[in-house]
C-alpha cells in the first residue's frame, strides 16, 4: 500500500517539475494529477467501509472484506493527495505567464475647444463726466535769444 502512493506520489511530482520550461507537457501533468483527483474521488465513493461487510459467522468479523475496505479507501485517499500535490508542484514551477500581445492605440481625437464661459449681459457704464474746469495749457517754452550769425549775410542791392 505504501509501495503504491510512493510511487503514484513521486510520479505525479515528476511529471510537473520536469517540465519547468515546457508549457505543452505542464498541460498534459496538469490533465495527469486532475485525473488522478477525480479517480481517487470515485474510488472512495465506490468503495464500501468495514461497516458494509457482513460477516460469515455470527461474532466473527469478515477481516478480508476489511482489509481490502481499507486498502481501497487508502489508495483512494492517496490518489487524491497525491493528484492535490502534483498539480500545486506544477503550476508552481511553471514560469509566469508572458502572454504576447500587440496592443494597437487608437489615435486620440483633438481635444474639443472649451466654450467661453458666458456671462450675463450687464448695463452700459456711462462715460467719466469731463471735469468743470478746462485742462490748463501747457506753458510756452521760453524763446531763446536771438544771436547774430557768425557771418552776416551781406546787404541786400
Amino acid at each position: 500500500m505504501r509501495v503504491v502512493v510512493a510511487l503514484v506520489l513521486s510520479l505525479t511530482v515528476m511529471s510537473g517539475a520536469c517540465f519547468p520550461n515546457n508549457p505543452r507537457h505542464q498541460t498534459y501533468a496538469k490533465i495527469a494529477e486532475g485525473g488522478a483527483i477525480l479517480g481517487g474521488i470515485g474510488l472512495l465513493a465506490v468503495v464500501n467501509t468495514g461497516a458494509d461487510c457482513a460477516p460469515k459467522v455470527s461474532g466473527m468479523p469478515d477481516t478480508a472484506c476489511e482489509d481490502k475496505a481499507a486498502l481501497l479507501g487508502n489508495i483512494g485517499l492517496g490518489l487524491v493527495l497525491a493528484g492535490l500535490i502534483g498539480f500545486i508542484v506544477t503550476v508552481s514551477t511553471s514560469g509566469d505567464d508572458k502572454v504576447a500581445t500587440s496592443t494597437t492605440t487608437a489615435p486620440t481625437p483633438p481635444p474639443t475647444p472649451t466654450p467661453e464661459p458666458i456671462t450675463p449681459p450687464t448695463e452700459p457704464v456711462a462715460p467719466p463726466a469731463e471735469p468743470a474746469t478746462p485742462p490748463a495749457e501747457p506753458a510756452t517754452p521760453p524763446a531763446e535769444p536771438a544771436t547774430p550769425p557768425a557771418n552776416p549775410a551781406p546787404p541786400a542791392p
